[in-house]
């Protein structure tokens, strides 16, 4: 929850900037440029504003700026307000206290809400017959992800809203591949270690979020540039996150690549990885400071040392949750021998090589969009 709250936190501020910052520069528009014709009704023109006005009416005032709504470009909002207040419900509830970080309640949530999306989709589309629920709530997701699109904008906040609406989507395709695992193997024991998996992996996911933000601070410092980068390194993770559970559901077919697998020590790759990186940035920092042109006011030095020592200790703290995930994986693959899973813990592993690429190289992303 403190993620989610950040985000909301992070998106309120930018909005009351960007309203500081057109206050007074707004000219009188044409009709052609403020108005737009509603499909469908040849005689009525409405405005965007009109429109995403009467979709915030049916959300409680205090939930507006935890709204999806809020965010979604003007244009989007005429071009399929249904889909908007359908994924609005998602958007809401992952950054609510509601949103429960015991898999199992949170799972019968995500079931019960792809059915919603499921018949959004059904009412669209003319091949529902030959799609899974898996596949049609997928195919929802990106067109909701397209809309909110409809309006490109690579602007601070703009980079931020399209990677934070992302990183929600995401909440539920994962649950979905979970879904789909549990469904596969049948054992309440299996089952239950699955859901320990889970568990484990949020506590991690959670630890290198740390990570992340101590290494853009020790880029960054205080600007905002680094701000959309913690977005899309959150997005990041679930790619690598719901690339695992993927391979491991083809494991049963013999589809997968060799590239796919990974056989060394995953745990010591991804640690000696972070630990290398904070030790780059800490040394850059310092020598910057030797060379007799410091960029930081007292404040801001004293934040850096603070931020320093939590780096040391996020990364101190990683270890141990990684070495119990990963020996988890072995006990998974003793239970379900009579099946290909004799390489689960290889394509585990192979997770977190790419998690060991979403931390470094904050550099590369300094002038990139800003």
């Amino acid at each position: 929850m403190k993620k989610n709250k950040l985000i909301i936190f992070l998106l309120t501020a930018f909005y009351f900037a960007a309203c500081g910052n057109t206050t007074g520069s707004k000219t009188e528009e044409t009709s052609e440029d403020s108005v737009v014709t509603c499909e469908g009704e040849k005689d009525s023109i409405v405005t965007c504003e009109s429109v995403k006005d009467s979709l915030l009416a049916t959300i409680d005032e205090e939930k507006h700026l935890e709204s999806l709504i809020s965010w979604a470009p003007d244009t989007a909002c005429i071009m399929n307000p249904e889909l908007l207040l359908l994924l609005d419900t998602l958007y809401q509830h992952v950054r609510s206290d509601e949103y429960s970080t015991n898999p199992k309640i949170e799972e019968q949530w995500m079931n019960s809400f792809r059915k919603r999306i499921c018949e959004y989709y059904d009412r669209n589309h003319d091949d529902q017959e030959s799609r899974s629920e898996f596949e049609k709530a997928e195919l929802v997701l990106e067109e909701g992800a397209r809309l909110m699109e409809a309006d490109h904008d690579d602007s601070n906040m703009g980079m931020l809203i399209r990677n934070s609406t992302e990183v929600t989507f995401a909440r539920l395709s994962e649950y979905g591949l979970l879904t789909q695992m549990i469904r596969r193997y049948k054992n309440s024991q299996t089952r239950n270690l699955l859901y320990k998996e889970w568990e484990l992996f949020e506590d991690i996911r959670i630890n290198m979020s740390s990570i992340i933000d101590d290494f853009i601070f020790l880029t960054y410092c205080d600007g905002t540039a680094g701000i959309p980068l913690r977005a899309e390194r959150w997005l990041d993770m679930s790619d690598s996150r719901r690339k695992m559970y993927q391979n491991i559901l083809k494991l049963e077919s013999q589809s997968l690549e060799d590239e796919e697998y990974y056989r060394g020590d995953a745990v010591g790759y991804l640690f000696r990885t972070i630990s290398d990186e904070a030790t780059n940035m800490i040394k850059d920092w310092e020598d910057d400071q030797n060379d007799g042109s410091p960029f930081m006011n007292e404040r801001e030095f004293k934040k850096y040392q603070e931020v320093k020592k939590e780096t040391e200790n996020d990364i101190k703290a990683i270890r141990p949750k990684l070495n119990e995930w990963i020996k988890l994986w072995d006990r998974l693959e003793a239970r379900l021998t009579h099946t290909n899973s004799h390489k689960m813990r290889q394509v585990a592993s192979k997770m977190l090589i790419e998690l060991a690429k979403i931390a470094p190289d904050m550099e590369e992303h300094r002038y990139v969009g800003y």
